[in-house]
């Protein structure tokens, strides 16, 4: 009592405000788990997550600790197979935005007929959708700018770089960078490394020598890397000061511009500095920065080479050495089932819009009271989706990646489902509104002509189905298990059901793979990212690394697939859990036959 005396009115205030916001928590935790439902969803896989808006999700978010990380964890075991979930952004009022399910809005938003309609929202708004405050310091360098002047510049700038430029002439210094990691682990280290700060270094490596042609010495190398670690994760509580006492921004962008200077001509850096006239100084010095920070490769070969070691058909899991088209297989799958960015960057329509609404006509969802009170006319219903302008689109690649409408066995990592479209780089987002994409086997629809997929079939199927749903109680299961449990069980089967054989599938396929992003904004430098994928992962199978003792981390043994990644921010998915290897050296390297030259010979073949 003495204590609370002593208080100020102000520290009162806030100890009483405190305790209220504590209470109120908890009281709509409890809510909501004993009267909505909301704490059952891992125990009912099968349940219906609101298609629309959600004036709930905001809760939901707030019970499971309101983070980037636990947004995507929630709404990547949610909305798939789902249209779309939104939430006005101070609950009641605002602007929507869409945590969008399906691929056929993304097809919508991002397609190239659609361009003008929707803008890319800069850092700062971005930051802002997610009720942060702008950092003092902020790039505009390519991927952190929206569809402003400076954006359509350095696009048009660099371009002819990294779309004409021969890759296949870097194999040799790529091979050459990733032996000398490989070798100093090999040597000093007993061949025992932790995978991804291994591969961080790798890459960050590969990168100076790549687009600055600058090799830096171990120390400085090492310093680089920690500083482009610490600066892609942005809430790590660890943030040091590095030589000119200099954070990790400043740090990096010092670097980047001393190697610039010196990088000789061809290389990206000379472009940028050299060859780009409607840059301003300020642009050219944060893009030559900015590409020190393209770290994808290092995640895309991590997960690679995980899924590579799992493998237990000991002829499959040799393949990858020597067969260059199965390598980029295996690469291209783990892309689907990692891919290295957890979100796209978010799109906003500039103008009030409407698309066909590709649920419509789907089996009657049951909703609960609250929806049924506050949720309007059922999605399923509704002919068109109306978006207003103002609302913002978010799209997590995961979501796609996993949908058991457009992949056979999501879960599980085939290389094999590739092998009529082996090439990563195939599936050009500029040309995707004109691919036929009819040959390939991952889609349910794959290359078979399936009769569920037109209208008059799905129609009597559909029927069908909801004829067999008055007897269900005469069933032989629903004796067993219950009416109950069976009503439940074949709602979600006719959904999914109807989900699967829309008559458009095939052309959704399209977009259900996007390790690069869509549209004009897509990652420029993916040709080259692949390439270095292609050489870490060549050259670290060489030295047939494997996980430590043999024993394959708890990561991919104990935890979901949208447990596996740590969304940290817009940047990378970094993996939950730390990964130990063994590396042995070789007696003797092969030549190694490019990511490039291996698509060449398969389209002769052909």
């Amino acid at each position: 009592m003495a204590y609370i005396n002593d208080m100020s009115p102000l520290q009162l205030c806030a100890a009483v405000g405190f305790t209220c916001l504590i209470t109120g928590m908890y009281l709509s935790n409890t809510f909501a788990r004993l009267f909505l439902g909301l704490g059952t969803d891992k125990d009912e896989p099968d349940k219906v997550f609101t298609n629309g808006l959600s004036a709930l999700f905001i809760f939901k978010v707030l019970i499971q600790g309101p983070s980037l990380d636990t947004i995507v964890k929630l709404l990547s075991s949610r909305i798939r197979r789902r249209l779309y979930v939104a939430h006005k952004h101070w609950l009641f009022f605002g602007n929507e935005t869409w945590w969008v399910g399906h691929p056929a809005i993304a097809a919508h938003a991002f397609g190239i007929s659609q361009q003008k309609m929707w803008r890319k929202l800069t850092k700062d708004e971005t930051l802002n959708l997610f009720y942060q405050s702008a950092a003092e310091k902020q790039h505009k360098g390519m991927l952190y700018t929206g569809d402003d002047e400076g954006w359509k510049a350095a696009r048009s700038e660099l371009t002819p770089f990294f779309y004409k430029t021969d890759f296949t002439k870097l194999d040799d210094r790529m091979d050459s960078v990733c032996q000398k990691h490989l070798q100093r682990i090999a040597m000093k280290h007993h061949g025992e490394e932790e995978l991804l700060e291994l591969l961080l270094t790798v890459t960050v490596d590969l990168l100076c020598q790549c687009l600055y042609r600058c090799a830096l010495p171990a120390d400085e190398l090492q310093l680089l890397t920690e500083a482009m670690a610490e600066y892609t994760v942005p809430g790590t509580t660890k943030h040091q000061k590095f030589p000119g006492n200099l954070d990790a921004l400043d740090y990096h962008t010092k670097v980047a511009g001393e190697m610039a200077e010196d990088a000789p001509e061809e290389t990206l850096a000379f472009i940028i500095k050299n060859k780009c006239p409607s840059l301003s100084d300020e642009l050219k010095s944060e893009n030559i920065a900015f590409f020190l920070e393209a770290l994808t490769p290092a995640f895309a070969s991590f997960w690679t080479i995980c899924n590579i070691s799992m493998m237990t058909n000991k002829y499959m899991k040799e393949k990858p050495k020597t067969d260059a088209v199965f390598r980029q297989q295996c690469i291209k799958e783990s892309l689907r089932m990692y891919p290295p960015v957890p979100i796209l960057w978010p799109r906003q329509a500039t103008c009030d819009q409407e698309m066909a609404n590709p649920l419509f006509g789907a089996p009657a969802i049951t909703r609960s009271w609250t929806e049924s009170l506050f949720g309007g006319t059922p999605i399923e219903k509704q002919p068109t989706i109306k978006i207003k302008k103002g609302t913002t689109l978010i799209l997590f690649p995961g979501v796609y990646h996993y949908d058991d409408r457009f992949w056979v066995r999501p879960m599980e990592f085939i290389p094999d489902r590739w092998d009529k479209e082996p090439d990563v780089l195939q599936g050009d987002t500029a040309k995707f509104e004109h691919r036929k994409r009819n040959t390939q086997f991952p889609g349910l629809v794959g290359s078979k002509a399936d009769t569920m997929g037109y209208a008059s079939s799905r129609v009597s199927m559909l029927a069908s189905n909801a004829r067999s749903k008055g007897t269900v109680s005469k069933s032989l299961r629903a004796s067993i298990f219950g009416t109950e449990h069976e009503l439940h069980q074949a709602e979600s089967s006719k959904d999914h059901l109807f989900e699967t054989t829309m008559e458009n599938v095939s052309e959704l396929q399209a977009w259900s793979f996007l390790p690069f992003g869509l549209g004009p904004h897509t990652c420029m430098g993916r040709r080259l990212a692949i390439a270095m994928v292609d050489s870490i992962v060549y050259n670290f199978l060489e030295y047939d690394v494997a996980f430590y003792n043999g024993v394959v981390p708890s990561l991919f043994t104990r935890k979901n697939w949208h447990e596996r990644t740590m969304e940290t921010a817009a940047a990378y998915n970094f993996p939950a859990d730390p990964v130990l290897i063994q590396l042995k050296r070789p007696k003797a390297t092969k030549a190694r036959v490019s990511v490039f030259g291996a698509a060449i010979d398969e389209t002769k073949e052909q």
